[in-house]
């Protein structure tokens, strides 16, 4: 193999790999110190002293059922809280939507 051959086998691999990330799941892990889980038709999350200072939110995926028949998608964010006070950061998916999982995000 020679060496433009090579390189181009290398940035397929490097493309079909970015092409991948892309296209994952929104449904992720909560942040290393948190966690979160369903709150009725949202999501509730709180973040542990372990990473004190920085903050944290809720965060909700949601699914609507468009008049068409098709589906949106969407994240809703609940308000920002700082890690290692009392306290959960809570989020509603908006009104007409169906909650599919809960996350956290930090800051």
């Amino acid at each position: 193999m020679n060496f433009r051959t090579a390189k181009l086998m290398f940035a397929a691999t490097l493309a079909a790999a970015g092409l991948s990330v892309s296209l994952a799941s929104p449904a992720a892990a909560a942040p290393a110190y948190c966690t979160a889980s369903k709150y009725g038709n949202g999501a509730t999350a709180y973040c542990y002293a372990s990473a004190s200072g920085t903050q944290f939110r809720a965060v909700a995926y949601c699914r609507y059922l468009t008049p068409s028949g098709s589906f949106d998608y969407s994240n809703f964010y609940g308000a920002w809280r700082t890690q290692g006070d009392p306290g959960n950061s809570t989020v509603a998916c908006g009104a007409g939507w169906s909650f599919l999982s809960p996350n956290a995000q930090t800051r």
